[in-house]
């Protein structure tokens, strides 16, 4: 999985919407985390971060100096780990990287709150956040007493910062946000 020219634009415009928004970046250099969801496979985890990095970088010169938090967030942790964006751009930064196998080909356990929480803890300085999940399916079966919680962690500020990646599409936090309170 690759970012084709329609994605590619896609993602530029996601960019420019974040980094527009009142309050977020105004110049320096721009921290930014890359959230990988461990259920994507080593090559196609490694080719998807290169192509979202080099577009970054061919996007605006914002993104020449960025400071990139790489947070792996698996079933059992949430690992954090800065990364200068050239070792993710030549795929470096994944020799380690281990796929997490899922239970009879579901994801069970993956709370998209409790991601949600430590984005707003602990990458709340970022002025960009892109989340990258194989599943959106699995992504959005939160339980109804799970919703407020959910709505707590991305407001008020974590909805305006974050880009959701899934394999065909792509969407703000801002419609995770009203996705989620949708059905209080």
């Amino acid at each position: 999985m690759s970012l084709t020219p329609v994605r590619n634009l896609q993602l530029h415009q996601q960019i420019e919407r974040v980094l527009h928004v009142q309050g977020n970046y105004r110049g320096g250099i721009l921290e930014m985390a890359m959230v990988v969801d461990c259920a994507f496979d080593r090559e196609t985890i490694r080719q998807l971060c290169a192509d979202v990095v080099t577009s970054c970088k061919k996007q605006s010169e914002v993104f020449r100096n960025v400071r990139l938090n790489m947070v792996l967030w698996g079933k059992e942790e949430i690992r954090t780990q800065p990364v200068a964006s050239a070792y993710v751009q030549m795929g470096i930064f994944f020799d380690d990287y281990e796929q997490e196998a899922a239970a009879d080909g579901h994801r069970q356990g993956k709370a998209v709150v409790r991601i949600m929480e430590y984005l707003k803890k602990f990458q709340a300085r970022s002025k960009l956040i892109l989340l990258l999940t194989p599943d959106k399916e699995t992504f959005y079966q939160i339980p109804d007493e799970d919703k407020e919680r959910l709505r707590q962690a991305l407001g008020p500020f974590l909805k305006q910062k974050l880009i959701l990646l899934y394999p065909d599409e792509m969407e703000s936090g801002t419609a995770l946000f009203m996705r989620s309170c949708a059905n209080p």
